[in-house]
């Protein structure tokens, strides 16, 4: 594998991993609002909501995106790796 293939997975895999770190935690902040929105409206008489009842189906859905957009990520860089490598062994 040449310099620039090498140099494109590195950057491809250090930039999905930034992205799926910056969309699972913004997703899990969402959540996160989203407890604090109904737990304001519980103090209402209405019935309270736990922590775990907003937060797990965020958590898991955070991941889900991150793990989503993190792979797409990390497909477009390995695909432009691919190009790149066969182009240099064709010259």
């Amino acid at each position: 594998m040449n310099t620039h293939v090498r140099w494109i997975v590195l950057v491809s895999v250090v930039a999905a991993l930034a992205v799926f770190l910056v969309v699972q935690n913004r997703v899990t902040a969402a959540g996160a609002r989203r407890y604090v929105t109904l737990q304001r409206s519980a103090i209402a008489p209405a019935p309270r909501v736990t922590i775990d009842e907003v937060m797990r189906p965020a958590i898991d859905r955070s991941v889900r995106q991150g793990a989503l957009w993190g792979g797409a990520v990390l497909l477009a860089g390995l695909g432009t790796a691919a190009v790149v490598s066969s182009r240099h062994r064709r010259q």
